[in-house]
């Protein structure tokens, strides 16, 4: 009588399972799904969010519409808080966030109202495979190199946004592990702004990423009228600039090598894209499926390929995991990082 009961609950529950799961799959039939971009139109962060709605909704069941609406506010912060307690969990809307913005409440970031732990992960399409983070300078200023950079005299101009973001945060922590002698002039709105910026001379560089350089300045690239000083983003160095150190590399101390560990952390999930917490598991999975799909698909490869973007996804899952190793850091690491970036 037991194994019977058993046998019958246990029927149910796979009815039950099925049911559920074929509803998921007739969910997205007819709908639109938001995406939402934590930063200006223009810029490295949208590129790869357009590229990817092109692509996305052909590996959803019922393929569904996508419509991208940027919503840029406090370097990612506006659009994390919101996606965090204010946005229905229905699988319709996710974000696309700030690479640095998961390990904001880590650090104790004025505004960031949110735990990073708590969201559907959706996946990254770059860990910095094919990319790096570069320190990069007009080819026309009087610094060479990074001894150049550390000498009295006239500092360096180095742009940063008002928001702040890796852009800030990589100059300041590269201004102090390094001795530099940089000026940073914050205050810009956007990416695209920033390299307006160093085109008209109004500052002479800025931290960046490759990827964002090939979409952003692609014919200051091909001219040469940039300068690489130092890359981020990877221990040794990475193969387009084999040229160019490392700042691990050269980092004298064990202190310092962690402190830039964690600065670099952010860029194991370069282009972050991540849903409300709670949101149905199984909706969640067909969203974290479509989107690794989607960076499988030749149409997306093509593009990707012709704008010279790193394309090395990884799984929500895994950025859940990365996620709970930031929240993990060691007291003393956080609180040089955040002595560095709230010194004058």
């Amino acid at each position: 009588m037991h194994r019977t009961l058993r046998l019958s609950l246990w029927a149910l529950t796979c009815l039950a399972l099925c049911a559920s799961a074929a509803k998921a799959e007739d969910f997205y039939r007819g709908k639109t799904i938001t995406l939402l971009v934590g930063n200006t139109a223009g810029g490295g962060y949208d590129f790869y969010a357009r590229m990817l709605v092109r692509t996305m909704g052909k590996y959803i069941p019922g393929e569904p519409s996508f419509i991208v609406k940027n919503q840029a506010g406090a370097g990612g912060k506006v659009l994390a808080n919101e996606l965090y307690s204010k946005t229905t969990p229905d699988g319709l809307t996710f974000g696309m966030l700030a690479r640095d913005n998961p390990i904001e409440p880590l650090m104790g970031v004025s505004g960031a109202r949110f735990k990073s732990e708590e969201f559907t992960w959706i996946g990254t399409s770059s860990t910095y495979e094919d990319d790096a983070y570069c320190l990069v300078i007009r080819a026309d200023v009087p610094f060479k190199t990074m001894e150049d950079v550390q000498q009295p005299g006239r500092p360096l101009l180095l742009g940063g946004l008002a928001a702040g973001g890796s852009d800030t945060d990589i100059t300041l922590i590269a201004r102090e592990v390094f001795k530099l002698n940089t000026q940073l002039i914050r205050g810009y709105g956007g990416s695209a702004e920033l390299n307006v910026a160093i085109q008209r001379g109004e500052v002479e560089g800025r931290a960046i990423g490759m990827s964002s350089l090939q979409t952003g300045m692609p014919d200051w690239l091909r001219d040469g009228k940039l300068r690489y000083l130092l890359q981020f983003g990877h221990e040794r160095r990475w193969k387009g600039l084999p040229d160019i150190p490392t700042a691990r590399e050269i980092a004298n101390s064990a202190d310092d090598k962690a402190l830039l560990e964690l600065a670099e952390l952010p860029f194991l999930m370069a282009r972050p894209f991540m849903a409300p917490p709670g949101i149905p598991q199984s909706l969640a999975e067909i969203l974290k499926k479509a989107f690794m799909d989607a960076h499988k698909d030749p149409d997306y490869l093509k593009e990707a390929a012709l704008m010279k973007i790193d394309v090395s996804p990884l799984s929500g899952d895994e950025i859940a995991k990365i996620v709970i190793r930031i929240t993990q850091t060691p007291p003393a690491v956080v609180a040089r990082y955040n002595a560095i970036l709230h010194a004058k």
